[in-house]
């Protein structure tokens, strides 16, 4: 048996190992979305990966793509992204089409190993809020990265990794939704609203006066 068959059937073998445990609730996402009411403008997802290297199409949504570029990594039975040889490094990308100021979510769902804290939108970096897990820190877990008030491109790109071996990416989404307004701004706003209202009811009483 060759050096390349060997590994092949090792990998195959811890494959199938992580199938019947960890990998048991696959391509169903646990937890809500993190982007909840707002609106979204673009979106974009899989639910299961055609390939271990190079999806260029999303299973929902359009203008996505989605490069594992270790190379060693394989696409197994439940349609995971699964690396037993070396540490996944993924790079995504979203077509924009929509213009403005966004707040952008890359939302991911894996079981095995962890993903690394940070990840980065168009050379920014955000850190990763845990959303779910399930059976210990060695099984299913859920999460998501933000970006606050970004503006509009032409291009997104984001790209985020594994912390080491036998990560398996199960679920991935993009969403790029309306900007929320922080809390300060609302206060600012309703603050603004209350001066001018006095300022009415001044005018007003001075009129009868």
């Amino acid at each position: 048996m060759t050096l390349n068959t060997q590994l092949a059937a090792i990998v195959f073998a811890v494959g199938s190992s992580f199938a019947t445990s960890a990998f048991a609730t696959s391509n169903v996402w646990d937890s809500t979305t993190p982007w909840n009411e707002s609106l979204v403008a673009q979106y974009a997802a899989w639910d299961n990966f055609a390939s271990a290297t190079h999806n260029a199409t999303p299973e929902f949504g359009a203008g996505a793509t989605l490069t594992e570029t270790s190379t060693l990594a394989s696409l197994i039975g439940s349609k995971n992204i699964y690396n037993a040889l070396g540490t996944s490094n993924f790079i995504a990308t979203l077509l924009g089409t929509s213009t403005g100021s966004f707040d952008v979510y890359l939302r991911a769902a894996t079981t095995g190993t962890l993903l690394n804290t940070s990840a980065t939108l168009n050379g920014v970096a955000a850190t990763l809020v845990e959303t779910y897990v399930a059976n210990g820190r060695g099984a299913e877990q859920e999460v998501y990265w933000k970006w606050s008030d970004v503006t509009s491109a032409g291009i997104y790109v984001f790209n985020f990794k594994a912390n080491e071996s036998h990560l398996s990416l199960d679920q991935l989404a993009i969403a790029v939704v309306s900007a929320v307004p922080e809390p300060s701004s609302y206060a600012m706003l309703a603050l603004g609203l209350g001066v001018l209202g006095a300022a009415s009811r001044r005018k007003n009483a001075g009129k009868t006066a």
